[in-house]
């Protein structure tokens, strides 16, 4: 359960991982002391819901370690960050990606840049051996709360008119 965290740790899986991403999930746990945090599920590809998780990841959700948010349509990548910034509005939303393994409280890091830029959405640059923050969006990304009705509007206006190019190939946003 959300209990006043510092922010959320939001991700999203699919069929072909959604017996691994416990691993990932445990250890954002192990490393991100202090941040909720939430796995985005799509109900058209898991129409049992819960009735279709693993059960390791189950014992997580039934032990209230992290939530599962359900969305109707599989909006792949977009519904990582777009459907939590709209449920949790006024705190920090940060990235993970489901095939990662994070030894770091990089949320931490995230957090801690964002109160010296509290109006910036923050990258962690997990490859840069000089820890040099970008200030761009990608894996492992800080949005503040200030953009997340922001991304949530633009998200569903460009899925409404089909603006956005097929995921399978392609995970990024392409507008006309």
């Amino acid at each position: 359960k959300y209990n006043g965290e510092i922010g959320v740790i939001s991700l999203t899986s699919f069929c072909a991982r959604i017996n691994t991403v416990y691993i990932t999930i445990e250890s954002l746990l192990k490393h991100c002391d202090g941040y909720h945090v939430v796995l985005v599920l799509s109900s058209d590809e898991f129409p049992n819901k819960n009735g279709e998780l693993p059960k390791t990841l189950l014992d997580l959700i039934n032990d209230e370690k992290i939530e599962i948010l359900w969305v109707k349509k599989n909006y792949k990548a977009l519904k990582k960050v777009a459907f939590t910034a709209h449920k949790y509005k006024d705190v920090p939303i940060i990235s993970a990606d489901d095939d990662c393994l994070y030894t770091c409280n990089y949320a931490d890091e995230l957090y801690k840049k964002s109160l010296e830029k509290p109006n910036d959405v923050i990258r962690y640059n997990m490859y840069n051996k000089n820890n040099n923050w970008q200030y761009t969006q990608g894996p492992s990304t800080l949005y503040p709360p200030k953009y997340h009705s922001i991304i949530f509007e633009q998200i569903l206006k460009d899925l409404e008119k089909n603006k956005i190019k097929d995921f399978m190939n392609d995970d990024s946003i392409i507008t006309n």
